[in-house]
């Protein structure tokens, strides 16, 4: 390791919401681990929610955020694994963050080598959404359920979860916020699109449910659409909160929670993989790297920024999550994906 630099840029996150651009000491592998050159890290809601300090990381601060990534290996510590990865390009979900800054070293079980063709701006967003797509919908049919209800389905996530439904014969009642979210998905061939916007929301919500016998939500919102969900929702329902676009508590009355007999838990993929075992969580980290070749698990760029314009590249995807993801550039390797914007 001599010929790498001692010290590397970060984005420390030194106190809520106060994202700094630090020069800190690289950190060094030990038994195990590896140290790996970021390439890229993308913007998702789960960063949005650890820059506010809402998320499930149990860190003090300083730390480095971002949650997944791609790059390269560039040094091993001792081990098997870790001298085998040596050289290669790889994805990365740390779930404890770590990933926005040049150098970042993780356990080398934690480590998932890309395909060649596989670009390592497609390998950075290659965790977070496809594996909780992937997640969302095995317990969708684990339950029996062949219909489920998607919020926030005009984003990047709803849209895999989407794709991965139609490929595993789930129908999905897509709820969007806006009208042009709703011209968009009918464009892209969704056959149930809702605009929790209109009036007739409810109505209409509920009609679907009844007529597809749905007795599952995925809720990307939480605040007052959970309890939407429940009262729409056929009797013996269950809610699965992943996300809190909302940014308020969840809102139900407890007649409808009571009467209905629903059930409304949490969902979080940083524990839901831990319990999967090896061989299931090999299975669904293959699945998800064989899908960015133009399966479910595609992610448009909407922009990609130095971490010197990091904090302006959040403040846009917070704007406007449909558009596509932020991807931070840390290193000057070719990432393979065109920004829209």
């Amino acid at each position: 390791m001599t010929d790498l630099p001692d010290t590397m840029r970060a984005l420390m996150l030194t106190a809520r919401d106060t994202l700094e651009l630090q020069q800190v000491p690289r950190p060094s592998p030990g038994p195990g681990q590896i140290l790996v050159r970021v390439a890229a890290s993308p913007v998702n809601p789960s960063d949005l929610m650890t820059l506010k300090g809402e998320y499930g990381i149990d860190a003090d601060y300083p730390f480095v955020p971002g949650l997944e990534g791609s790059g390269v290996v560039v040094a091993a510590g001792s081990g098997l694994m870790a001298r085998w990865l040596m050289g290669k390009r790889v994805a990365l979900a740390t779930g404890v963050g770590g990933l926005w800054a040049d150098y970042v070293v993780v356990d080398a079980a934690r480590a998932l080598p890309l395909p060649a063709g596989v670009s390592l701006g497609s390998g950075a967003m290659s965790a977070v959404n496809p594996l909780t797509a992937i997640a969302l919908i095995s317990l969708a049919r684990k339950g029996g359920h062949w219909s489920v209800v998607s919020t926030g389905a005009g984003g990047q996530l709803g849209r895999m979860i989407r794709k991965r439904a139609r490929e595993k014969g789930v129908k999905v009642i897509n709820v969007v916020r806006r009208a042009e979210q709703v011209a968009q998905l009918e464009a892209e061939g969704a056959r149930h699109v809702l605009n929790s916007s209109d009036a007739r929301f409810d109505e209409d919500l509920a009609r679907l449910c009844r007529d597809l016998r749905c007795r599952m939500a995925f809720d990307a919102v939480g605040g007052a659409m959970t309890g939407r969900l429940v009262a729409a929702l056929r009797p013996k329902s269950e809610v699965l909160v992943y996300g809190a676009l909302e940014q308020s508590a969840v809102q139900l009355h407890p007649g409808k929670l009571i009467f209905r007999e629903a059930t409304v838990r949490g969902f979080w993929l940083s524990q839901w993989l831990p319990r999967q075992g090896l061989p299931r969580l090999l299975m669904a980290a293959r699945e998800a790297t064989q899908a960015l070749g133009g399966g479910f698990a595609v992610s448009e760029v909407a922009r990609i920024v130095p971490p010197e314009a990091a904090q302006d590249g959040i403040a846009e995807y917070a704007a406007n999550m449909s558009a596509g993801k932020t991807l931070i550039r840390f290193s000057d390797a070719d990432l393979g994906v065109t920004p829209t914007a």
